[in-house]
């Protein structure tokens, strides 16, 4: 299980229980969490434990949201290298999260828990920012895009829109920008992320920023007077979703136990 990886501790945290839920329902396969880079334990790190384990067949599963540069290169060339150096290791590549079921119903689940503790706001005063982490691969984007489309049935809102944190446009900023100029009454930002770190605390500076509340934006809090309230939603996070996702990926290719 290869996560991108990150400096932020909390993120690292969370990516090791997230393997920990995946290790719960893969019917104790030998499993193993390591990263791409930015920390540990390296890709290399983990064929070699599994090898040394007696392991002859590795499913490679990139703990991703979508299939850019990381997934269909950086990560299948440091595992080859890595299983160069064992004789008769055989390798499979699992697709990227994307828009599985379980996924979409975890980022359903975080908008509604996030508006919960809010007064209620009609539907159609409601508007839905999706902000991606952005990527050069149009199939990413692509696929990013959709996923708000999907996202959006799950929730209805009044109007969904999607923004990029690099790379694609419209970014961050110009998102934030659009949505406080459209005249909704309540504005859900909510972070395309699996986990927390760098990126969705930009986010919620950016969002602070932009409504004038510097307080922390929290769904716990009184709303700030003001005609339209923000709120930001947490990343998806190691929750059962995210192992049912990746358990429908690879769970027809898990050889029986002997």
């Amino acid at each position: 299980m290869v996560g991108h990886g990150t400096r932020d501790a909390a993120g690292i945290a969370e990516f090791f229980e997230a393997a920990e839920l995946v290790r719960k329902v893969a019917a104790d396969r030998p499993l193993e969490a390591c990263f791409l880079e930015l920390a540990g334990p390296t890709i290399g790190e983990g064929v070699d434990r599994l090898v040394s384990r007696g392991v002859e067949r590795i499913l490679v599963v990139p703990l991703l949201l979508f299939a850019a540069g990381h997934a269909k290169r950086d990560i299948p060339a440091a595992v080859a290298a890595a299983a160069a150096r064992h004789r008769g290791v055989a390798v499979l590549h699992i697709p990227a999260l994307e828009s599985s079921r379980h996924i979409l119903a975890l980022s359903a689940r975080r908008f509604q828990e996030a508006i919960a503790d809010w007064p209620p706001v009609p539907t159609e005063e409601t508007l839905l920012l999706m902000v991606g982490r952005g990527s050069s691969d149009p199939e990413a984007t692509t696929e990013m895009r959709r996923f708000a489309r999907l996202r959006a049935e799950q929730t209805p809102v009044g109007r969904v829109l999607t923004c990029f944190l690099a790379i694609q446009t419209p970014s961050l900023a110009d998102g934030l920008a659009e949505t406080s100029a459209s005249g909704f009454r309540r504005i859900v930002v909510q972070p395309h992320l699996l986990f927390s770190g760098e990126l969705s605390n930009q986010i919620r500076s950016e969002v602070k920023r932009r409504s004038g509340d510097e307080r922390p934006l929290d769904a716990r809090q009184s709303a700030p007077q003001s005609t339209c309230r923000w709120i930001v939603t947490s990343p998806l996070g190691p929750e059962p979703e995210l192992a049912a996702a990746v358990m429908d990926l690879v769970g027809h290719l898990l050889l029986p136990l002997p």
